[in-house]
């Protein structure tokens, strides 16, 4: 299995480290990485592409589209996964040679994740559901925050793509979703031209659901809250743990062991088989026009 990733920054060097750990045989293209214990090429035009089964691309959002163009035109019956966001708004896209096209929408192969899927099948009587995700910016990477593409509007950052796992969960769990409100400001101290609060409500059949995202809360959270009859389910992504409550006392704790390499792991994995649990294109377009209409609105 030979698999080329474009881009080599954060997320490229933990695709890297999870393929690595499957055992394919991994290069990279990077104008920047000089380091010799891997096989790295400046550009796509010097690589064999039609000899790589999986590309894995990872450059910053803007640059998305180009790539996934450049490939699909030069390779057939390929699978190539894009990381999240797809785009850095919603543009038209269709292989023209049949080639596989996944979005790494990682957040799916939470174990936590998994197990919130089964409540909402099982539990007829949920009611609202909350999606909460704080964090602060300057801490994500080694780096000058004000630097990295995440506080650029005009590279594709923000917070509401940034951050748009939970929009992707809200399309996984629920259908026929309704926008009925939505805010996408800069309201923080941070020195960002990009989005760093977005909050969004939204109606399903039956639920009612709200999404909290921002970068500058000083402690990180990112939980997912379902309010049911006669429980409330709240899953602690940071921390593992999947708390249960009754009407009167806490239930039941679950724990389960989780990381972005594990989770990337299994990603790959269901890459492989061709797994339906994996964001698709045009899962990934709906979560592109759900974020295009929130910024629309916000705007107005």
């Amino acid at each position: 299995m030979k698999v080329l990733i474009i881009g080599f920054g954060s997320i490229g060097k933990k695709h890297y480290l999870a393929l690595k750990h499957l055992g394919y045989e991994v290069s990279v293209v990077s104008r920047s990485y000089k380091k010799n214990d891997l096989q790295c090429f400046k550009s796509l035009q010097e690589v064999k592409l039609e000899e790589i089964d999986l590309f894995v691309i990872a450059t910053i959002t803007i640059n998305h589209y180009e790539t996934l163009e450049s490939i699909d035109k030069k390779v057939k019956d390929k699978t190539i996964l894009v990381e999240k966001p797809l785009f850095e708004k919603y543009r038209e896209f269709n292989s023209i040679n049949g080639n596989y096209i996944y979005v790494a929408y990682l957040l799916r192969f939470h174990p936590l994740v998994e197990k919130i899927k089964t409540i909402i099948q099982k539990d007829q009587y949920i009611y609202f559901v909350e999606f909460n995700c704080s964090s602060y910016l300057p801490n994500w990477r080694i780096c000058d925050y004000t630097q990295n593409y995440s506080a650029k509007k005009e590279l594709g950052g923000g917070v509401l793509l940034d951050l748009s796992h939970e929009l992707d969960l809200a399309y996984y769990f629920f259908e026929k979703l309704k926008l009925l409100y939505a805010q996408n400001l800069k309201i923080s101290e941070l020195e960002i031209n990009s989005d760093d609060f977005a909050f969004l409500s939204l109606k399903s059949k039956k639920e009612l659901i709200h999404i909290k995202l921002d970068y500058f809360s000083k402690f990180t959270k990112r939980e997912i809250v379902l309010h049911s009859r006669d429980k409330t389910y709240k899953a602690d992504l940071v921390n593992n743990k999947l708390y249960i409550f009754g009407t009167t006392t806490l239930l039941q704790v679950e724990e389960c062991q989780s990381d972005t390499i594990k989770n990337l792991i299994s990603l790959h994995e269901k890459i492989i088989e061709k797994d339906c649990s994996v964001c698709n294109l045009y899962e990934a377009f709906d979560v592109l026009k759900l974020c295009d209409e929130v910024k629309r609105r916000s705007s107005e």
